[in-house]
């Protein structure tokens, strides 16, 4: 029962890197693809690529939050000891250590120029919902 704890203590975490970099890196190709914001086709790629980190953020919350859980219960039940904390600890560091690397990328998308007003207006729009909204609503 404590190897079942441990590995799985291990592989919501795992889940999560794997999550963060997969989603990381589509947002990354698009950044270097698209160096501004030029037309209504960047636009619609724009969306596409924000909808799929904003889900991607939604699936990561239950990742994140299932290690601590887990370790909760194995103490609970007596199959985890205190020490086993680092079983959380250290995947969490990493994942922590992936998402804050992954935040100047998603600083440059959300500054990428436009050259006009409404594309400006757009990429605001989308940006506006990416910080602030759940869920995208386009």
């Amino acid at each position: 029962m404590r190897s079942t704890f441990i590995s799985l203590l291990i592989t919501f975490p795992a889940l999560g890197i794997l999550n963060a970099w997969w989603f990381g890196r589509e947002l990354r190709a698009f950044v270097t693809a698209t160096p501004s914001i030029a037309s209504t086709a960047d636009i619609e790629r724009m969306r596409s690529v924000v909808k799929r980190q904003m889900i991607a953020a939604l699936i990561q919350i239950p990742l994140l939050a299932a290690g601590p859980i887990l370790y909760g219960l194995g103490l609970l039940r007596h199959v985890l000891r205190p020490g086993d904390v680092v079983f959380v600890i250290v995947p969490s560091a990493a994942v922590l250590a992936l998402g804050l690397a992954s935040k100047r990328i998603e600083a440059a998308a959300r500054a990428l120029p436009a050259p006009d007003h409404e594309l400006r207006r757009q990429r605001d729009a989308i940006v506006h919902t990416w910080l602030k909204k759940p869920l995208p609503d386009w």
